[in-house]
């Protein structure tokens, strides 16, 4: 699926050794469409009568729209990815999905003129260390265009808390709370 959201503000704090904290209210853009990876979301389901076990990851992106003095750049832009696993409800027309499970974040910063990149650290080498705890709220409603073939329109309410975001000399507390946006298609087996 192909996504965005709207971020609602945030508290944003930064420790690094040897300085005082940082604590602001973070606004975020999303950027969709680039630069780099865009915003996407894939789930994979077991379907039951009335309901189905999921698998969801969302690819969510950060960039910081609203720094303070001491915050040159900061994003998380190759992800502040949710692995979610939950429970999806039929309801009609339309599907219930709540779901929970970890954050793993991939970020870019300057903070103090001091440059962390994410790029061969974290899990495989791939820039990637977990960070936080995320849930969901979705609904949505599948369009059928044969019978295993569907478009996925969907609304979501993201909420995380990653508490362990790495910066250079330190570390970022960065909730985000986001109404998520998502259209795709998906095959039934």
């Amino acid at each position: 699926m192909a996504g965005s959201a709207f971020n609602f503000p945030t508290p944003l704090s930064v420790s690094q050794q040897g300085y005082p904290d940082i604590h602001s209210t973070a606004e975020y853009d999303t950027k969709p469409f680039g630069p780099f990876m865009p915003y996407y979301a894939w789930r994979v389901s077991l379907l039951e009568k009335n309901g189905a076990w999921e698998l969801e990851h969302v690819h969510h992106r950060l960039f910081l729209t609203n720094p303070p003095p001491e915050i040159q750049d900061f994003a998380i832009h190759f992800g502040y990815n949710f692995f979610l696993l939950g429970y999806a409800w039929n309801l009609g027309d339309f599907v219930l999905h709540l779901d929970a499970g970890p954050i793993f974040t991939s970020p870019f910063s300057t903070i103090r003129g001091q440059i962390y990149s994410s790029a061969g650290v974290g899990f495989l080498h791939g820039g990637y260390t977990f960070s936080g705890l995320g849930a969901q709220a979705a609904l949505s409603r599948n369009l059928y265009i044969t019978n295993n073939f569907y478009f996925i329109l969907e609304a979501a309410l993201i909420p995380g808390w990653a508490w362990a975001v790495p910066v250079a000399n330190g570390n970022a507390d960065v909730p985000n709370i986001g109404l998520h946006g998502h259209l795709g298609t998906g095959v039934r087996f």
